[in-house]
């Protein structure tokens, strides 16, 4: 049998064969068109690739010109699948439909959390802690918020007596929110030990080598998402390490408040943290037995909070800085006499949750270098209906299409932001008395509907505290680089910035 098989390979006609059936199977897969109820399919000039090329290297021209051709809702064939775009009026009736849109079955098809560390108990449960402590509880951790990142930016960034250079200011904005995330979820037993804030510093760059092409997507989706799972069947694991680390170090923390909560019963004072979320769940730890902890959930919901908080919050903090430095003729100053009026009023002591909230100024200043920093085209969400999703337009779309959001659509309309939607202008939002919190149409950093971004009150107030502290302390400049030019996009999503950052300390004093 081995040797007829050697034979049949072997025959330059078999071979022939079998790359005829290869190459019929992806004529017809390519030439399937949408059905005549859905979204029609932009025209593309290139048989397999389709619109990958122009989705990678110009996508910004691809989605623009598609928008004008085809409407606000459209699909492109990328890396061997179709996609629907959807614009502003399309968007929010995604967001709403979370019982036929998925964001995680969509996130999950480029990076594959729910093989690492999420189930849906634990994301539901994540949801739930941060949800509390962005809301209810955040009042009660305004202090410690401001301490931690004092101690950062004392760590990080130094007096600057003279001017230092910070070459690298995203891993130091990494550094610097490291430290209050790790307070507010490990709690203030652990959270400043080395090998916990590396932990909170790195953890979501472990899960980089998820980030490949998929050009096994063009045969097919699956064989994808099969190629990057192989590693799992062998037992690896990109944040085992990080696991161990957090699992060593909460684990005689919660021995001691298990202990202290049987002892004292009621009288017990319960720290105010997201691993005390845990151990208040009597299925984690059931009968308050040190030695019955379900140590895995707690371990993988804290990797959970440290993915979702640590890559936000830094990007959306390193996008302001930059804003703030490039734009310091036209707000700085501003901005300053903002923040040291709202020093004074508070005697130089810590600020309170009403001073955060009187930083109007500074707060649409954030949520707009929010909005431009937005990719073109992103946050996937999958279909999940049964058979087919029909939009209130009258398109129809099968389950299983991925659907991506068209930022740009809602970003660039003058009836949603008004006038001159595509220059930056700082105070836009507070003319409407728009928060950066707040959801509305025209601003989809958090999403919208139930699924919203949790932990962006949590968010907007690290950040405005941060900016607070270094418009009081410091003078910030370029190193002698334009930031602008720096400026791009790596297929739909906004590239990172690298541009060196001069700060030195202040010469006036501020009271």
């Amino acid at each position: 049998m081995k040797e007829l098989f050697e034979t049949l390979l072997g025959d330059i006609y078999v071979q022939s064969f079998f790359l005829g059936l290869i190459l019929a199977a992806f004529l017809l897969k390519l030439s399937r068109r949408t059905k005549q109820d859905e979204p029609p399919l932009v025209y593309y000039r290139f048989p397999i690739i389709g619109h990958t090329w122009s989705f990678l290297t110009n996508c910004e021209k691809l989605i623009l010109e598609s928008r004008e051709k085809y409407g606000e809702t459209f699909s492109l064939y990328v890396f061997g699948q179709i996609m629907t775009i959807v614009g502003k009026e399309t968007t929010h009736e995604v967001l709403r439909k979370d019982q036929d849109f998925s964001f995680s079955e969509g996130f999950r098809t480029q990076i594959p959390t729910h093989l690492i560390f999420e189930s849906d108990a634990l994301t539901e449960a994540n949801i739930k802690i941060v949800k509390d402590l962005s809301a209810e509880k955040l009042k009660h951790l305004i202090s410690r918020l401001q301490n931690s990142i004092t101690k950062a930016m004392d760590l990080y960034i130094g007096e600057c007596v003279e001017p230092k250079v910070i070459r690298h200011p995203a891993k130091t904005m990494v550094d610097i929110i490291a430290i209050p995330v790790a307070n507010i979820i490990v709690g203030e037993e652990c959270y400043n030990n080395e090998d916990i804030l590396e932990t909170f510093m790195n953890l979501k760059f472990s899960l980089k080598h998820f980030l490949i092409p998929p050009i096994l997507s063009f045969i097919h989706p699956w064989l994808h998402q099969q190629f990057i799972t192989i590693p799992f069947k062998f037992g690896w694991n990109p944040i085992s390490k990080y696991q161990k680390v957090i699992h060593n170090r909460i684990k005689p923390v919660i021995k001691k408040r298990l202990h202290d909560k049987k002892r004292l019963g009621d009288a017990c004072v319960a720290p105010l943290d997201a691993l005390q979320y845990y151990l208040d769940d009597p299925e984690v730890t059931p009968n308050l037995d040190p030695n019955n902890v379900n140590y895995d959930f707690i371990v993988n919901g804290i990797c959970g909070h440290i993915f979702a908080a640590m890559g936000t919050t830094t990007q959306g903090l390193t996008h302001v800085l930059y804003d703030l430095v490039e734009k310091k003729q036209q707000y700085w100053q501003e901005l300053y006499q903002e923040a040291q009026e709202i020093n004074k009023q508070c005697n130089g002591n810590e600020l309170t949750f009403d001073d955060i909230a009187r930083m109007v100024k500074m707060d649409s200043f954030v949520k707009e270098s929010l909005r431009f920093s937005n990719p073109i085209a992103g946050m996937p969400h999958k279909c999940i209906s049964k058979s087919y999703y029909t939009f209130a337009n009258g398109y129809k779309i099968p389950s299983g299409r991925l659907v991506i959001l068209n930022f740009s659509d809602t970003n660039n309309d003058e009836e949603l932001q008004g006038q001159n939607p595509t220059e930056f202008h700082a105070y836009r939002h507070l003319e409407h008395n728009s928060p950066a919190t707040k959801l509305e149409r025209n601003f989809l950093t958090f999403g919208g509907g139930k699924h919203a971004c949790p932990g962006r009150a949590l968010a907007i107030k690290e950040i405005k505290v941060f900016l607070h502290k270094v418009l009081l302390k410091y003078d910030v400049r370029n190193d002698n680089e334009k930031i602008g030019p720096k400026r791009g996009y790596l297929g739909p999503l906004v590239a990172p910035i690298n541009c060196s950052l001069v700060f030195e300390k202040r010469n006036e004093i501020v009271n």
